[in-house]
């Protein structure tokens, strides 16, 4: 070999060695870089997995609907007032129950403050798994004596009567207080006072399983500013339910009309729900047949899902004004039957 060939063999070999140098020290800066940023060789047969950071993200989830308002078939238990039930012992209730096919949840009735209380009616209300409903009425007592606890002694019979119950019994003193057809309205402080001295006393005797009702009219008559409705509430700590009384008079009382369950009681459910978070109950509320088309009103109110907040629907069942009745007629009992939920084979059967 020539010195210029030895020379040319001697570059290139030099050459080769730079390049394989700058190739490893490349890999290990690279390397250096990798193991910095976390990455670490994986195991023989083992499968990288995606980094997090860099992982497809999931779709969001389509937003749900809001859930469909209930009607007041799905929610509302059912009672009634019928016509001598109670006071002439449970049968006037059971043929009602029979008609419609099911039992009544509430079963109301009414007393003045002139009875003594009768544990025999409210045990054989509770005895059925029924819940007791009295609208208690002062007719002859006035509001201020009864606010100074001129009543006590009759109040303290009722509050230990009550106290011994088997079960829960809902009060309703002093119904429809707005009305200018019963004698205690007209004084809304009056009103309270008796109110508060009545729910007070029953507290202190320990009639702790009663519940009070407050229940105006679904409007003011007379419609005065003091008259108001909001000004004869006593305030949440003396009512456990708020509630309310509507008809549909019909052509009972052509001045009012016709109109429909939602018509009736709209105003005033809105008014009694702005004054307390309470369940709500209709304690009295009935449709007549004159003027319109009661089986159709009779579902529509079961169907309606404008008041969220109603817990009871109570119907006041008595040929008076007008012919209240659920059996009034046989559509108008269907219409019933229908909303409850009742087989037609099934009504009827003892």
């Amino acid at each position: 070999m020539t010195a210029r060939s030895q020379a040319a063999t001697e570059h290139h070999a030099a050459g080769v060695v730079q390049v394989l140098v700058r190739r490893v020290l490349s890999a290990l800066v690279i390397a250096t870089i990798l193991i910095g940023c976390g990455y670490h060789e994986a195991p023989a047969g083992a499968t990288l997995e995606e980094s997090p950071a860099l992982a497809t993200p999931p779709m969001p989830a389509e937003p749900s609907s809001p859930p469909e308002p209930l009607t007041l078939a799905e929610h509302a238990s059912f009672g009634a007032f019928t016509y001598g039930g109670v006071w002439q012992g449970m049968e006037p209730v059971v043929s009602l129950e029979l008609e419609l096919g099911r039992g009544l949840d509430v079963v109301h009735w009414f007393m003045n403050w002139d009875h003594v209380y009768d544990p025999r009616m409210a045990e054989a209300v509770l005895a059925g798994g029924r819940v007791p409903l009295i609208s208690w009425q002062p007719m002859h007592q006035d509001l201020d004596d009864i606010a100074a606890g001129h009543h006590d002694d009759y109040l303290r019979t009722w509050a230990r009567g009550i106290k011994n119950a088997p079960g829960t019994v809902y009060l309703r003193p002093f119904p429809e207080m707005n009305g200018n057809w019963v004698p205690w309205n007209g004084d809304p402080q009056a009103l309270r006072d008796a109110w508060t001295h009545l729910t007070t006393l029953f507290h202190d005797e320990g009639a702790h399983n009663v519940r009070w009702v407050w229940s105006p009219n679904v409007t003011d008559e007379p419609r005065t500013e003091h008259n108001r409705m909001e000004h004869y509430y006593p305030g949440h700590d003396h009512v456990h339910v708020l509630a309310l009384s509507g008809y549909n008079w019909g052509d009972t009382r052509p001045t009012i009309g016709w109109r429909s369950f939602e018509e009736v009681f709209a105003g005033g459910y809105a008014r009694v729900t702005a004054l307390g978070p309470q369940p709500v109950w209709l304690t009295e509320l009935a449709s007549s047949d004159a003027g319109g088309d009661k089986p159709a009103w009779v579902r529509d109110m079961f169907a309606s899902t404008a008041f969220p907040r109603i817990a009871a629907l109570i119907w006041f069942d008595e040929d008076k004004e007008a012919d209240w009745r659920v059996t009034s007629d046989a559509e108008v009992l269907r219409a019933f039957q229908d909303g409850l939920g009742v087989s037609p084979m099934t009504a009827g059967l003892r």
